[in-house]
């Protein structure tokens, strides 16, 4: 795992256990949301294009990298029902949950059009770096913010509010709802993110998975150090 990922102290104790595997999709998501908007902003401003090989790298990242936030957000709409239920006010729940599901709406629009800026951007590295380059920073800041509230609202009230045996249930669910279109990038990409502590949350096997994990996580190190580092 990364140790430069370090994980903060825990707020909501041992009842947030089951947050874990949402806590990391969010360090991941936040620190890849920057990382690409500034690699962009860099090879905009730079005075050549990247090379065509290493342009075709992060557009192919950037790919995966969305699907993966997509697959998350398709888990947070198992979450939102648990608030629904939790909290007594539920026209003050409802008007929060919409907000998240517009949210969701103005990402969605976003990552399709990063997408499409990204494809371009692997054909024409030169012409089309700084229109990526400014969706990228876009959809980092609503990303952000999104994922802020998420982490202010909603977090606390499954932690404090929801009985344990809903939020199993819920991460049964969240473990049935469409997968990504690379799961082994994605798996490894959230791994990349997470402490040892919280890695052997995720992995239940524990060792025995994460020795079976090794290729995909050199491999998708090696991906990342081709994008980042060039």
């Amino acid at each position: 795992m990364d140790s430069e990922h370090v994980a903060p102290a825990d707020p909501y104790g041992p009842a947030a256990a089951g947050l874990t595997a949402t806590r990391v999709a969010h360090r991941a998501i936040l620190a890849d949301g920057a990382r690409l908007a500034g690699l962009l902003a860099a090879l905009a401003a730079a005075a050549e294009p990247a090379e065509p090989a290493r342009a075709q790298a992060i557009a192919g990242y950037v790919h995966r990298y969305n699907d993966a936030v997509r697959g998350h957000h398709r888990e947070d709409e198992v979450l939102w029902p648990l608030v629904l239920d939790a909290v007594p006010d539920a026209a003050e729940a409802v008007a929060g949950i919409v907000r998240f599901v517009d949210d969701l709406a103005a990402l969605d629009a976003l990552q399709a059009d990063c997408d499409a800026a990204a494809a371009r951007f692997a054909a024409e590295p030169g012409r089309h770096a700084g229109r990526l380059a400014g969706l990228l920073t876009r959809r980092r800041d609503l990303l952000a913010a999104h994922i802020e509230a998420e982490e202010e609202h909603v977090f606390p009230v499954i932690a404090g509010r929801v009985p344990a045996a809903a939020r199993a249930a819920a991460r049964a669910r969240m473990r049935g709802v469409d997968r990504p279109a690379d799961p082994a990038w994605a798996r490894a990409w959230l791994l990349s993110h997470a402490t040892e502590a919280e890695a052997r949350c995720l992995l239940p096997s524990g060792a025995a998975d994460r020795a079976a994990l090794e290729p995909q996580l050199r491999a998708y190190a090696a991906e990342a150090s081709a994008v980042f580092t060039g």
